[in-house]
């Protein structure tokens, strides 16, 4: 269940809901719907809305380096899922992921660090006021009907990095030592691989590119073409991060239940 994943657990207590599969191009201020328990990418939120007289889009505030959050490591996670997560990273960076669970094989656990993490965002504030004055364009017919059934969202912030460690424990609870150069040539020359020594058990995996693997977003509720208020998605109960929002009767959505994977546009 997802409610005790590991890893939805670990970007919960940062406030953050997951991306399954990591991309390169999710970014704040983008569309997306609802289909199930997943997140669809529609496009821009310029593409959706006609910019007012008074307020501009708010500018993303890029590359904030989040220094509470890197190094931090995920709780044990079972070899199975660990390793279906360790390959994901590695095919969003270009690398291959065959052959990877034969050198995890002796694995009871493994664990991840995300190193080098950097946050982009928009202020909440501001889009509150950008889209109080914003006008629906009037050629998205099936937009408007999606915004009047209350069922798009826009993301608010998103968390990436190119550099994020692998730790293996046998049984025993010792470390499982892995070749890297055997690790660095299962997954081929898009992704660095290293390591303190040429055998270790905490492996570094290093894209050319950042990737994004967690994000924020709020639903957006709208009523006869006029926009009304706005619904924090996210899995996690400390809003402390929107402290300073005015108390203007706007909801806060906590759910137990996070989206977790965005697909592409």
């Amino acid at each position: 269940m997802l409610c005790n994943d590991p890893l939805v657990n670990y970007l919960k207590s940062f406030g953050y809901n997951v991306i399954r599969l990591p991309k390169e191009d999710v970014k704040p201020l983008q569309v997306l719907s609802r289909k199930g328990k997943d997140l669809n990418r529609l496009g821009d939120l310029v593409s959706l809305l006609v910019t007012g007289s008074n307020i501009p889009l708010p500018a993303i505030i890029e590359n904030k380096r989040l220094a509470n959050f890197s190094g931090q490591r995920t709780s044990d996670l079972s070899p199975g899922v660990g390793i279906s997560i360790l390959g994901s990273f590695i095919s969003a960076m270009g690398g291959s992921n065959l052959g990877l669970g034969i050198k995890y094989q002796q694995a009871k656990t493994v664990a991840f660090e995300f190193q080098d993490v950097y946050e982009d965002k928009v202020e909440i504030i501001k889009l509150d006021q950008y889209l109080t004055d914003a006008d629906i364009n009037p050629a998205s017919k099936y937009m408007v009907e999606l915004l009047e059934e209350d069922e798009l969202y826009i993301t608010t912030a998103t968390i990436k990095s190119t550099k994020f460690a692998v730790e293996a424990k046998k049984s025993n609870g010792v470390a499982l030592d892995i070749s890297i150069p055997e690790i660095q040539g299962v997954v081929g020359g898009n992704v660095k691989v290293s390591g303190s020594l040429t055998v270790s058990s905490k492996i570094i995996y290093e894209s050319s590119f950042p990737l994004v693997f967690g994000f924020q977003a709020v639903r957006l509720f709208y009523d006869q073409g006029h926009y009304t208020a706005f619904e924090f998605l996210s899995s996690n109960v400390n809003m402390k991060a929107f402290s300073n929002l005015p108390s203007d009767g706007t909801q806060h959505l906590m759910t137990d239940s996070p989206f977790i994977r965005l697909s592409a546009i």
